[in-house]
């Protein structure tokens, strides 16, 4: 591509998640709908690109069949989605069971412009640790079934998630806290009760009613979310613009949450590069960045990486300046040194044996790693 090319197509990208008009392409339409797709797939936006694409007066008609199948297959998970939220609305509504709907449905419906904007494939439900095994026994009975069935692995491993599919068919992660991994939750004060009991109800454009985080817990969820992922997707950062734009969001809240559970780097990285790609959201987070030493050395070598967004091929998207960020940076250099690690040993690992089965998916039932796993949630719960 050229860099005329290559600048068009990062425009189109970020109008598309940004929700904006029905202006023309310009020079993006020289590119072949496959360069277009591959960019829109690495976003995790298709459906935002292709309801961009539709309203533009010069589209090239090649382009849309494509892009509007990506569309259609995203209104079909959603549908899928809410039909299993009705089912577990049901099985946890009406109990004492604290619950709250998280990223997903709750952010295409409630934080993006239309529901069939955001693209997803997974349905994250989030549940009080002392309610955990209960809540995961009542869904079984309501027709939900085990995608991860190996025990040993959950309780060797404690991540705080396991993975159900819906009778609709979607795919259910039922989460005992936002932070998986065990080494996060020594990290970082995540405090998902807390969250749970500041947790607000709300109807989903179907019509089903569910419970969502507040405001500001929801913004710090996106946050947490995507700079563990690496925060190198525009969903992502689109998620978090649309959480901050809200009118019932409080900044002076969201601070004081941030510094509670450790999150002042982190959330700061995030939302610089949320500002640099889409608009400002207002200086009221920039209190993060004054209050942590940390922040200007962490930052300014975030800020030397690639352009984001970035495109298919480009050189440094990993983002692990992002997942690594914590509130001093020794922390950060130590968590960025542990993580390169790992990540060698997996691709050694990937590359010894690459087509090795997901070990969670392995039916391996056994009684005594079941009991010592939920016993490990509820010591969760205590503490």
């Amino acid at each position: 591509m050229t860099p005329r090319h290559r600048e068009g197509l990062r425009r189109l990208l970020v109008e598309s998640a940004r929700g904006d008009g029905a202006g023309p392409l310009g020079a993006v339409c020289d590119l072949p709908i496959e360069t277009v797709a591959a960019a829109a797939a690495q976003h995790r936006i298709a459906p935002a690109v292709a309801r961009r694409v539709d309203a533009a007066p010069d589209s090239p008609s090649s382009w849309r069949g494509t892009l509007r199948t990506k569309r259609y297959e995203q209104l079909l998970r959603h549908m899928q989605a809410s039909g299993d939220l009705q089912v577990l609305g049901g099985v946890l509504g009406d109990s004492e069971i604290r619950w709250a709907l998280g990223k997903g449905p709750m952010a295409a419906d409630l934080l993006w412009p239309a529901p069939d904007m955001r693209e997803y494939y997974d349905v994250d439900v989030f549940i009080a640790p002392a309610d955990f095994e209960r809540a995961l026994a009542r869904l079984i009975d309501a027709g939900f079934v085990y995608v991860d069935r190996n025990w040993p692995e959950l309780r060797r491993t404690m991540r705080a998630e396991i993975a159900l599919r819906g009778p609709a068919g979607s795919h259910l992660d039922l989460h005992w806290d936002i932070a998986v991994p065990e080494s996060l939750r020594g990290a970082f004060r995540t405090g998902l009760p807390e969250m749970l009991r500041r947790s607000e109800e709300a109807v989903l454009g179907s019509g089903t009613p569910v419970r969502v985080f507040d405001p500001v817990d929801t913004a710090l969820h996106l946050i947490f979310h995507a700079a563990q992922n690496g925060a190198n997707r525009l969903m992502w950062m689109a998620d978090v613009w649309f959480a901050t734009r809200r009118d019932e969001f409080d900044w002076e809240l969201f601070v004081q949450r941030a510094e509670h559970v450790r999150m002042c780097v982190m959330a700061g990285l995030v939302l610089r590069r949320v500002e640099s790609t889409f608009d400002p959201v207002g200086d009221g987070w920039w209190p993060l960045t004054r209050r942590n030493p940390a922040w200007r050395r962490f930052a300014g070598a975030v800020g030397r990486r690639a352009n984001f967004p970035s495109l298919p091929g480009d050189k440094h998207a990993g983002g692990m300046e992002f997942s690594s960020a914590r509130d001093t940076l020794g922390a950060s250099v130590a968590q960025a040194l542990v993580r390169t690690w790992a990540l060698h040993s997996i691709e050694r690992r990937e590359a010894k044996s690459p087509a090795v089965d997901r070990v969670l998916h392995r039916d391996v039932d056994d009684a005594e790693a079941r009991a010592d796993y939920f016993e490990g949630v509820r010591r969760a719960a205590t503490r």
